[in-house]
């Protein structure tokens, strides 16, 4: 029975100390920043609009234990900001990072209606390297540094450092260098590359346009000078797979011409050597099929290996149709007797065979007549 009492005490002693999670007290309405959008760089300089409503935590607009903190990274920041209650208010200034109101401060009857408005300009500092800077920073915090759920709203933007924009653009002029180069090797070897030098131009333009812009700029023109440089790379892949299945489609449909003569001219049809040449083109196109397939898949090394496969296979088989048409010859007007075999043979022996006993029985005659 003690046990029992103790564990019901105990269970209601961890209720007690149960609180529940705690929400924001203020809610978004407005935030804009201009630059609008895109990275900025060193130097820039930002404004950022912020007002906030305050929702109320029991009977009141705000808790009165806790505070709200702005905070911001930028440089020489002004702050213009003014607590609104039922749209009335003083505007004060500040030139802190930091910007800290009092739950005092924001605490009225929840009849009332509080707004926040937060007006902030200041410059991007220096960076060592590019990363995300806290434009605006808001928290809600307890006495003991505690944010609730909801109680904080961040606004960054990336700060191009500008020696990591001379370090692209110099890494774009030895990419585009580099496509230069494979660009006359695939022209070398028959490849269309008039698609892929169209984005070379495209490229080269942005990356000149580079030099001369902004930094935030510049870092734009080059990430699109890079994504050009990527398509054009893709287009030669692309268009020297192209090459190669076409250039095995003109070696299928040689042998494929073969066999069809064969058929129709010379009525080799079951030929086991017709049989042969159909059954290696047949695995050439099958080959070449696969090379299609895995270049629309955009596997261009994968449909390169097959298309070299289908025009090796493809060869063979036109080297067996032009060894067997020169075998046969072209037939002229006579009929054609390859593939009969040992039918002919029998034939031509019973032809020489008859000859030759015509000859003997016309001997025969002959010595009769003379007596």
């Amino acid at each position: 029975m003690k046990r029992g009492v103790t564990l019901l005490i105990s269970l209601m002693l961890a209720l007690c100390l149960v609180q529940g999670v705690a929400a924001a007290d203020f809610v978004e309405s407005v935030a804009d920043v201009d630059p609008a959008s895109g990275d900025l760089a060193p130097g820039d300089q930002v404004i950022v609009h912020v007002i906030v409503k305050l929702t109320g935590s029991g009977d009141t607009t705000f808790d009165t234990d806790d505070e709200l903190e702005a905070y911001t990274e930028l440089e020489d920041p002004e702050w213009d900001y003014t607590i609104l209650v039922n749209s009335q208010g003083i505007p004060k200034e500040s030139t802190s990072r930091y910007l800290r109101l009092l739950g005092w401060d924001l605490s009225y009857p929840d009849s009332n209606e509080v707004t926040i408005d937060y007006a902030l300009v200041g410059k991007v500092p220096d960076v060592t390297q590019t990363s995300d800077l806290t434009l605006y920073r808001l928290r809600q915090m307890d006495a003991n540094g505690n944010i609730p759920s909801g109680g904080e709203l961040l606004i960054e933007r990336t700060v191009i450092n500008p020696e990591d924009v001379d370090k692209i653009r110099d890494l774009r002029e030895e990419q585009l260098e580099e496509l230069s180069t494979s660009i006359d090797e695939y022209t070398a070897l028959g490849v269309n590359v008039v698609q892929a030098g169209e984005l070379y131009t495209q490229a080269d333009e942005k990356i000149d346009q580079s030099k001369t812009a902004s930094y935030s700029q510049a870092n734009v023109l080059l990430t699109e000078a890079g994504a050009l440089i990527e398509e054009a790379e893709g287009s030669l892949e692309d268009a020297y797979s192209a090459k190669l299945i076409d250039d095995a489609q003109v070696t299928i449909d040689a042998v494929n011409s073969d066999v069809n003569y064969f058929i129709n001219n010379r009525s080799m049809t079951g030929d086991t050597r017709v049989t042969s040449i159909q059954n290696k083109v047949s695995l050439a196109e099958t080959q070449m099929s696969q090379a299609k397939d895995f270049r629309d898949n955009k596997d261009y090394y994968q449909s390169r290996l097959n298309a070299n496969e289908a025009q090796l296979t493809a060869n063979e088989a036109l080297t067996m149709s032009t060894e067997l048409r020169e075998e046969i010859g072209e037939g002229g007007l006579l009929p054609d007797f390859s593939g009969l075999g040992t039918y002919v043979i029998i034939i031509v022996a019973v032809v020489i065979i008859a000859g030759i006993g015509f000859v003997i029985y016309r001997r025969f005659n002959k010595w009769d007549e003379l007596g």
